[in-house]
């Protein structure tokens, strides 16, 4: 090893130790000597992303590339700054189909190609990479779960529950293997994994997040087999636990949808001038697990219509903006000076930046769907931006949109989801904020309800297309016959055909659910 590599080797080692400053300073005295260097660069990329500076990790990054551009460990550095970032350029789809086309030999790259293909919703690609790296290397469960993951969201479902048992093969104390296994279909009392996951359970010196997945994945199969009380124990204690290891203030989300309805009141609306002219959008919103992802489908499945997914970009785009008007100031934003800056932006602009920034998935047909469900939070911010934009909202019973809640494990999302008293007075607070968005902007939201769309799934498409200015598709009530990807918690439900099982399930739980029931009661939603 010569003096160079061995100042690189120091580098990341000080980095491990995060010790950054230090890691820099080594890797910056190497390159003043030595500017040609590649690695080096792709060194400082590494701890700059390490330390969460993207942009420095891009710029070093590009001094790498331009230095050596096939290097794989560079081209693969950049897709994961740029991904980290926010930000599925168009270069960072060059850089992984280049890489795709070099046939690389190594199953680590090729496993960590296929997380930047699956990162930009291209999970049949993504899929390719996992079975490459499987062809060089079969003992790794890493390798077999990603592939799972892929194949569950392009409704490969048997193909996924053959890659998750050979994950257990290989690791049989897997949890996250038993919580994605559980989901791929209804269990049954002959085949089922309860035994296996019990017996990890009370085997015990598990992290707390594994104990999580084995709670959640085990109230998950003992509510199939209708054991509804075993069912709830178990997921009350995963609930309890993941919310122990979380930090979450409720007051500030609560605080945060007030401040909107004080900011975006009808005086706004009438002094806003009209933003971004484009039709394309259609967001579908609300809380979660209230059958967005059905209606999605069906309107995906329209000539004019293509789903781009969850996107968090409007976001992104709002908050890029305000922190550009706000150039004067260095201090961070609060939530809620973010709320009061984000009146004075420029919306067209923001309306813009918006559909540029969803391009690398969207433009291939008039209309795209966006339907992340925290994106009912900025309806008012919308409306500004992209006055033309269809905006439905989905509803669905307060109790089985609660209860539907509490039993899904979030990777990150929905922090108030982990204990009933927090779920109660955040929907309180939600079921406000929209009738605040109704009431300011009349007749420019779709409200459609989950039990509609289920009991008249004809006539419910219909009303929606229409508001949609869309032709009437018949193709679109084959929406399970499909093959696009799906990305959401709902991944294997919307293969199937319209079922109505899940209307009314929280009754199976009215005992247990008294402390919601309690909370919503008290601010006037009706439960019975």
């Amino acid at each position: 090893m010569n003096n160079t590599e061995l100042v690189c080797l120091q580098a990341r080692g000080l980095l491990s130790q995060g010790q950054v400053r230090e890691a820099v300073a080594a890797i910056r005295t190497l390159l003043d000597a030595q500017p040609e260097y590649a690695d080096g660069w792709l060194v400082l990329s590494e701890i700059q992303a390490a330390a969460g500076n993207f942009q420095q990790a891009s710029m070093a990054c590009d001094r790498a590339l331009s230095l050596a551009p096939n290097s794989i460990d560079a081209l693969l550095q950049y897709c994961r700054c740029g991904l980290a970032a926010g930000s599925a350029s168009n270069r960072v789809q060059s850089y992984a189909l280049q890489l795709a086309e070099m046939a690389l030999a190594d199953p680590h790259q090729l496993n960590e190609l296929g997380r930047i293909f699956a990162s930009m919703e291209q999970h049949e690609m993504a899929e390719a990479q996992y079975r490459h790296a499987i062809g060089l290397r079969g003992d790794e469960p890493g390798f077999y779960y990603n592939l799972a993951t892929a194949q569950r969201f392009l409704g490969k479902l048997s193909d996924a529950e053959e890659s998750l048992r050979r994950v257990l093969e290989l690791n049989p104390r897997d949890s996250e293997a038993y919580l994605l296994l559980s989901g791929l279909r209804r269990q049954d009392g002959e085949f089922n994994h309860i035994a296996p996951m019990q017996a990890l359970l009370a085997d015990g010196g598990l992290p707390a997040r594994e104990r999580v997945n084995l709670h959640y994945a085990l109230a998950k199969e003992l509510e199939d087999l209708g054991h509804y009380k075993g069912s709830f124990q178990q997921l009350e204690s995963g609930a309890r636990l993941r919310r122990q290891n979380m930090r979450y203030n409720l007051q500030g989300d609560l605080a945060v949808m007030q401040s909107l309805q004080r900011n975006f009141d009808s005086g706004f609306f009438a002094r806003c001038v009209a933003g971004c002219e484009s039709v394309e959008p259609i967001f579908i919103l609300g809380m979660p697990r209230t059958g967005s992802t059905l209606l999605e489908r069906i309107l995906s499945s329209h000539s004019q219509v293509q789903s781009a997914g969850e996107l968090n970009n409007f976001a992104l785009q709002m908050m890029k903006a305000v922190h550009s008007a706000s150039t004067g100031s260095s201090a961070r934003l609060t939530k809620l000076q973010l709320v009061e800056a984000s009146r004075g932006i420029d919306f067209g602009a923001l309306g813009v930046a918006y559909i540029d920034s969803t391009r690398l998935l969207t433009g291939k047909k008039p209309h795209f769907i966006d339907k992340l469900p925290f994106n009912y939070l900025y309806i008012g911010l919308i409306h500004a931006a992209l006055p033309n934009a269809k905006i439905i909202h989905m509803q669905r019973h307060p109790m089985d949109t609660c209860y539907a809640i509490y039993k899904q494990l979030f990777e990150s999302a929905y922090p108030f989801s982990y204990d009933l008293e927090e779920l109660g007075n955040y929907y309180l607070a939600y079921r406000q904020l929209m009738d605040h968005w109704q009431e300011v902007l009349p007749g420019r939201i779709c409200e459609v309800r989950y039990e509609d769309l289920v009991e008249n799934v004809e006539a419910t498409a219909h009303r929606v297309m229409d508001y949609c200015g869309l032709e009437w598709q018949v193709q679109c009530l084959d929406f399970y016959r499909s093959r696009e990807a799906s990305t959401t918690a709902s991944a294997a439900q919307v293969r199937q055909p319209i079922y109505s099982s899940s209307i009314g399930k929280w009754k199976n739980y009215r005992q247990q659910l008294q402390p919601l029931v309690g909370i919503l009661q008290a601010g006037g939603i009706e439960v019975d």
